[in-house]
């Protein structure tokens, strides 16, 4: 066990720091302004520069340099004197001289590459100084990557000169990604076999930059590349890379040669090789590290980083762009699969294998997360795994708030399990039922799809959470929504009419009940404006509340305040999660600006109203499906309010008119004859009403009230002038009621 604690202590530590992931691209660590805050003033005018009277100055100029290493000589000396008129001058000529690449390349030789670096970053010396920096260096980069220069450098790396020798080294590590590259392909060939030696030796002069080209030939599936990767990390000496050794050491599928020199590796770093559990749990709290690390880089907008990767078709090392998120997964899902080599046992390496690699996966197919949108995550991920080990890593991947691994996982199911899924943890409920009332809207409605594909035939725990998911989605009208609450009605009128002119729709709130039972009851708010005088901390805690309750947890919140109450309200942001302080704006665009960033929080997350549309629509048609099959699990009378809304909705009216005519309620029968009897609604809407309420009548009797029977009689009659088909239909309500009314005194 004390072998254990050092392990983890030698290795874990160092995993995040040092792991392709961490070789990401550096994030601006300054605090973000706050929302409504005007925007920072243009960049200033350009500093003007006045001639200097240093006699060093004078002296220097009259010297009247001309050539290239002159010319820049002097800028350099003029800088260091703080003569920026000078200096621009010269930079000035230095630019008209109108060099080739190989000119500037030999000036960056003469005079160093800092030089170029400063001239593009004083103000005095702009533009001329940026094009000279441009030009010069990047004539450099193009000369250290050029193949043929890279490939004369490899040859001399067995040169009899040490002098030559250390000269390639170091040329090479100046090409960087090229010079890496080039070093893989000659270790590849078998003609430089004999090289290989102070192949690897260049390849350690990279320093830092070589981890990640390493970590990524140790797992190239190449064992002759593997195993001069092996033996650079052990020639490298960085005790954090005997992670990457411990799987080729340990596991029984590597080749022996491989094998032998990973061991070999493991005992320069570590001073002993652990045992294969040892390893396995080491590598496994590692990538659980990774995995829950990757959730805290979920910003859309994040820098992309460069990962190498090992290109089987070309057979080639590349550096690749990837953003942070995917280049954290990738480690995760390499750390899990490392453990899984190494033991049978290894129930929490797979959850974080499977889920790291389906949301890798995933992100790399496409910024929109819709599940549909990715069938091949699921289908090269998933492919070899039973229903019992994706019902495990949807209980994984919910109890970490991996959304998008959850979203997988559910849909997954409704493909792989059977019905009986649905009744294995009685009496509780299922974890497809659980994924049902999560808070992500896309885990919900991946979770449902799989339930309904699975046609259960009897009751199960939970079947009533799943008709109110059912009913949640299908009251959806896809519209961009906005709910915004004050107590000060004159207040919630400008903001109202500020969002229409955005192009939302709203709706208000005075008080914190009215902000609960509106959020809970709507499936379409893209956001909620909250004023600070509502959101501020009470006995009701109204945020907190929001974020307790699945319909309401991810629903991204802006916190209004003034300037009075900014500081405050920014406290309180910062302990809720998907909220930000929206300062008082006083026109749309200022409003607008500080939704954007809102929103942009929410990122890969957000749910547009068109999918929220379609989500809508299949609900309606999966409710529908229901009330076609014989045997009853659900009672759809509890969602009878959603099915009325979508009864409106020319996508979804004709499946919710069925689901209506079966529910026996006199509010559905209504329902169907104020549709029917809406003037201003399409026919076929109007008629599908007609039918169903026709239908209901036949199974239930007529169970609208006498001023509701009344209504239509005084409907048909101020029908007169309407068009025929109208009046035939409204008649055909009356008929529907009269014989009715006929048969019941009949019996």
């Amino acid at each position: 066990m004390a072998h254990m604690s050092r392990l983890i202590v030698a290795l874990g530590l160092f995993a995040l720091s040092l792991s392709p992931a961490a070789h990401l691209a550096a994030q601006d660590a300054d605090e973000e302004q706050p929302f409504g805050e005007p925007p920072a003033a243009e960049e200033a005018e350009k500093p003007i520069a006045v001639p200097s009277h240093d006699p060093v100055v004078l002296a220097l100029m009259a010297r009247k340099p001309s050539t290239p290493e002159e010319l820049g000589r002097a800028i350099d000396t003029l800088i260091d004197l703080h003569a920026l008129y000078e200096a621009g001058l010269l930079t000035k000529q230095l630019l008209d001289a109108k060099l080739d690449d190989a000119d500037w390349v030999a000036l960056v030789d003469q005079l160093g590459s800092p030089l170029f670096l400063r001239l593009a970053l004083i103000d005095e010396l702009q533009p001329e100084g940026r094009r000279v920096s441009d030009a010069a260096l990047g004539a450099a980069e193009r000369r250290a990557r050029d193949p043929r220069r890279l490939a004369k450098l490899i040859d001399q790396l067995g040169d009899a000169s040490p002098a030559v020798r250390r000269g390639a080294m170091i040329r090479l590590a100046q090409g960087r990604e090229a010079g890496v590259q080039a070093i893989i392909a000659a270790m590849l060939d078998p003609a430089r076999a004999a090289q290989r030696p102070a192949l690897r030796l260049a390849l350690t002069r990279f320093g830092p930059d070589a981890i990640a080209p390493l970590e990524a030939l140790v797992r190239c599936d190449v064992p002759a590349l593997e195993l001069q990767a092996i033996l650079t990390i052990g020639e490298l000496g960085r005790s954090e890379l005997a992670l990457d050794l411990l799987a080729p050491a340990l596991a029984e599928a590597t080749p022996a040669e491989v094998r032998q020199a990973a061991r070999e590796g493991l005992r320069q770093l570590l001073g002993r090789v652990p045992d294969r559990d040892e390893a396995a749990k080491t590598l496994t709290i590692v990538a659980r590290r990774d995995f829950d690390a990757a959730l805290q880089q979920q910003a859309s907008d994040a820098a992309s980083a460069t990962v190498w990767q090992w290109d089987v078709e070309k057979s080639q090392l590349v550096p690749t762009s990837l953003s942070p998120l995917v280049a954290r997964l990738d480690v995760a899902a390499y750390r899990a699969g490392d453990a899984l080599k190494l033991t049978a046992r290894g129930r929490a390496a797979r959850r974080i294998y499977l889920a790291a690699a389906l949301e890798a996966a995933t992100y790399r197919a496409q910024a929109d997360l819709a599940p549909q949108a990715a069938p091949d995550a699921i289908q090269n991920v998933l492919a070899a795994e039973d229903a019992a080990v994706v019902a495990d890593l949807l209980e994984f991947a919910l109890a970490t708030e991996h959304s998008v691994a959850a979203t997988l996982a559910a849909q997954a199911l409704g493909d792989l399990a059977k019905d009986d899924l649905l009744y294995h943890r009685q009496p509780q409920s299922s974890v497809l039922v659980e994924a049902a009332r999560n808070s992500d809207r896309r885990v919900r409605f991946a979770a449902l799809s799989s339930i309904m594909r699975l046609k259960p035939l009897k009751p199960y725990p939970g079947s009533s959470f799943v008709v109110d998911t059912l009913g949640y989605f299908a009251s959806s009208f896809g519209q961009p929504r906005v709910l915004t609450a004050d107590a000060r009605p004159a207040e919630l009128q400008t903001l109202a009419g500020m969002l229409a002119g955005l192009g939302y729709e709203t709706d208000t709130a005075g008080t914190e009940r009215e902000v609960v039972a509106e959020t809970v009851a709507s499936p379409d708010y893209l956001l909620a404006l909250i004023d600070y005088s509502l959101a501020a901390p009470t006995s009701g805690q109204l945020l907190e509340r929001l974020r307790r309750d699945a319909r309401t947890a991810r629903l991204p919140i802006g916190i209004i305040a003034s300037s009075d109450d900014l500081q405050r309200a920014e406290r309180l942001a910062r302990r809720t999660p998907l909220s930000r302080v929206i300062i008082r704006a006083a026109n749309p665009p200022a409003l607008e600006m500080q939704i954007e960033r809102l929103l942009n929080d929410v990122g890969r997350r957000m749910v547009s109203p068109d999918e929220r549309r379609a989500q809508a629509e299949q609900a309606v048609a999966w409710i529908a499906d229901i009330i076609s099959r014989d045997h009853e699990i659900y009672n759809l009378r509890r969602i009878e309010r959603p099915v009325a809304t979508a009864l409106w909705l020319p996508a979804t009216s004709a499946d919710a008119a069925r689901v209506l005519a079966t529910l026996g309620t006199a509010t559905s029968q209504q329902s169907l004859v104020d549709l029917a009897s809406q003037l201003t609604q399409p026919v076929d809407m109007r008629q599908a009403a007609a039918d169903a309420f026709a239908v209901s009548v036949a199974q239930f009797g007529t169970l609208l009230t006498t001023s509701e029977i009344s209504q239509q009689y005084d409907r048909y009659n101020a029908s007169e002038h309407q068009d025929e088909a109208t009046q035939r239909l409204l008649a055909g309500i009356l008929d529907v009621m009269e014989a009715r009314a006929t048969a019941d005194e009949g019996e």
